[in-house]
């Protein structure tokens, strides 16, 4: 399934990527042997960009990798900042962040506002899709070539799929969907009609985008259990993946949620920390219709400019 959009695969190739701090990725990096990832994960607040953009961007362990940029729309302590984005109030954190992404020259996927769908995030769907056009003209006026607009959700915020569509800017302001997946739930009981994760991916369909998971962990059952683990999270995860050929990326948090995020219910995530798991993680990625780590010509022969 190709739709030609920008740094899509050819074909049936996905993406692989993983995250998100770098001393996470580097020990990911050292349990998936030769399948490292293509894509590196970083995060920043839209007013901290000057601040911080710079050392995550040096802190990135090897130079071929692919970015996918969380780009959060929401200041701490003062909630989210829409209004303040297409008023051009924060143009000068914006124009820093497209010379950050024009200098790392390799191509970078950018989610804007990402899970803005969260009731928690309280963005008003008019003010989202005025702030995500405002900065992707601006990207688009300033010729940044190598950046892929990411319409990222978490479907499993919501029970009905318009209260999702209701943010979409437009076909013509988004080149991949994107959907954020923690529990096994949202992949294996697709027949719930709580579970709109199956009308997501419709829709990326019918708007010709490819699907992007943007982040996904396996949350509350992680990897401790071994071969349990993997039979009730990560075997109909990839089995799911493959069903559905418009996801064309995955990228993985690899943390122990308790000790990397203060969220102990959601177990550990760290692929290392689990023999049975990290074998069959990496038989999986040796599968060739994934794309791990490579020279940045070869990746670039496998996808859409």
């Amino acid at each position: 399934m190709n739709f030609n959009q920008k740094f899509e695969p050819e074909g049936n190739k996905i993406i692989h990527g993983a995250g998100q701090s770098p001393e996470q990725f580097k020990k990911y990096c050292k349990a998936v042997e030769d399948c490292k990832p293509s894509i590196y994960m970083l995060y920043v607040r839209i007013n901290e960009i000057k601040e911080k953009i710079d050392h995550k961007i040096k802190e990135i362990p090897f130079s071929n990798l692919l970015l996918q940029i969380g780009l959060n729309l929401k200041i701490r302590n003062n909630g989210e900042v829409t209004e303040e984005v297409f008023e051009g109030k924060l143009d000068s954190e914006i124009l820093y962040l497209i010379k950050a992404i024009k200098k790392y020259k390799n191509p970078v996927f950018l989610r804007i506002g990402y899970e803005f769908n969260n009731p928690h995030h309280n963005y008003s769907p008019e003010k989202f899709i005025l702030a995500w056009k405002y900065l992707v003209d601006f990207f688009r006026k300033n010729k940044v070539k190598n950046v892929a607009f990411v319409w990222d959700a978490c479907t499993a915020f919501n029970r009905n799929i318009k209260e999702v569509m209701i943010f979409y800017p437009g076909d013509n302001y988004v080149d991949w969907f994107g959907d954020n997946l923690f529990s096994s739930r949202c992949f294996t009981e697709l027949n719930n009609p709580k579970i709109i994760t199956k009308d997501f991916l419709k829709k990326s369909i019918e708007h010709k985008k490819p699907l992007m998971i943007g982040e996904c962990s396996p949350a509350r059952t992680g990897v401790d259990k071994g071969i349990e683990s993997w039979n009730e999270w990560f075997k109909p995860f990839f089995l799911w993946i493959e069903k559905h050929p418009n996801i064309k990326a995955f990228c993985y948090i690899n943390w122990d949620w308790g000790k990397d995020w203060k969220m102990p219910e959601w177990l550990n995530g760290r692929i290392e920390e689990n023999e049975e798991v990290r074998v069959r993680y990496v038989r999986e990625l040796k599968n060739p219709k994934y794309i791990n780590s490579t020279s940045l010509n070869k990746f670039l022969k496998k996808i859409h400019k």
